[in-house]
């Protein structure tokens, strides 16, 4: 029986501390650093860049789990299935594109129909109807409702 190996929170912690700190570190050595009494531009980060550091080290140094279990908990959770995040932005930036170059019916048909397949549950038929029965809905209030001076349909800007 192998034991895989998994990335511990503590140690990633530790990681970016460090990788951080030296980072402010050298960047602000590029700046006067002055005098304890009459600090330069590069006095504050580069003590902050050693702290930083000292405590990513640190950290790195006493994160040591003893038992199974606390090393399961320190153990980091599986990625987050970002499909949704990526459907939902998506959509926004294809509304966005969508209705100033093609109007509120291919807008919100496109936009309804993104962001619905963020759902691993929907199919493509249903995101289509979905973005189907949005666009009359969006027709109806938004167009002849309100009256938004956003057109059915348009070409270009």
């Amino acid at each position: 029986m192998t034991m895989r190996r998994r990335v511990r929170k503590d140690h990633v912690a530790a990681i970016l501390l460090v990788a951080m700190g030296i980072t402010i570190l050298v960047l602000g050595t590029r700046y006067r650093m002055g005098t304890l009494v009459h600090m330069g531009a590069g006095y504050i980060p580069v003590v902050l860049g050693i702290l930083m550091t000292a405590v990513g080290l640190l950290i790195g140094l006493l994160a040591k789990a003893r038992t199974p279990e606390e090393q399961a908990e320190q153990a980091l959770p599986e990625p987050p299935d970002l499909r949704g995040v990526i459907c939902i932005l998506a959509a926004v930036a294809a509304f966005v594109v969508l209705g100033t170059y093609g109007g509120l019916v291919p807008a919100a048909f496109a936009s309804v129909f993104i962001a619905a397949m963020g759902d691993r549950k929907n199919t493509w038929k249903s995101a289509a109807l979905l973005g189907v029965v949005m666009v009359v809905f969006g027709v109806i209030v938004f167009h002849y409702g309100l009256r938004v001076q956003l057109p059915l349909f348009t070409w270009g800007n």
